[in-house]
C-alpha cells in the first residue's frame, strides 16, 4: 500500500477507536445509572418490609405486600437490566480493543515503511561517503 492511503486508514482507525472510546463511557455511564437505580429500589423493598413490620391492621399490611411485590418485579426488571448494560459494555470493550488491534498493526505497517525509507537513505548516505573517501584517497595518492 502507498504511503499515503496508510496513513488515511491510520487516521481514519483512529478516529473509529476514539468514537469507540466514546461510547465505552456512555456504555459505563448507563451501566452505572443502573446500578443507582438498582440499589434504589433494593432500598424501597427494604423500606417497605420495614413497614410491614410495623404495619398495624390487615389492610395496611396488604397494601404494603402488594407494594413489596411491585417493587420485587421492578428490582428484578433493574437487575435484567444492569445485565444488558454490562453485557453493552463489554461489548463496547471488545470493539474497542479490536479496533486498536486493527490501528496498530496499520501503525506497525507506517513504521515499517518508515524504517525502510530510513535505511535505504543511510545506505545511499553511506556510499555517497564511500565514494567520497575514495575519491580523496585516489586523489592524494594521485599526488604523491
Amino acid at each position: 500500500m502507498k504511503k499515503q492511503t496508510l496513513d488515511i486508514l491510520h487516521r481514519y482507525r483512529k478516529h473509529l477507536l476514539e468514537r469507540e472510546q466514546v461510547s465505552i463511557v456512555e456504555r459505563l455511564a448507563e451501566e452505572n445509572a443502573q446500578k443507582v437505580r438498582l440499589l434504589q429500589l433494593q432500598q424501597r423493598v427494604a423500606e417497605t418490609h420495614q413497614a410491614k413490620l410495623r404495619a398495624s391492621s390487615s389492610a395496611d399490611l396488604t397494601a404494603l405486600d402488594a407494594a413489596a411485590s411491585y417493587l420485587h418485579g421492578r428490582v428484578t426488571m433493574a437487575q435484567r437490566a444492569l445485565v444488558l448494560a454490562r453485557r453493552a459494555r463489554e461489548e463496547a470493550v471488545a470493539s474497542a480493543l479490536q479496533l486498536k488491534k486493527e490501528r496498530d498493526q496499520v501503525g506497525v505497517m507506517l513504521e515499517n515503511d518508515r524504517r525502510q525509507f530510513q535505511h535505504a537513505q543511510d545506505d545511499a548516505e553511506r556510499m555517497e561517503l564511500n565514494d567520497m573517501a575514495s575519491a580523496r584517497h585516489a586523489m592524494a595518492a594521485g599526488r604523491l
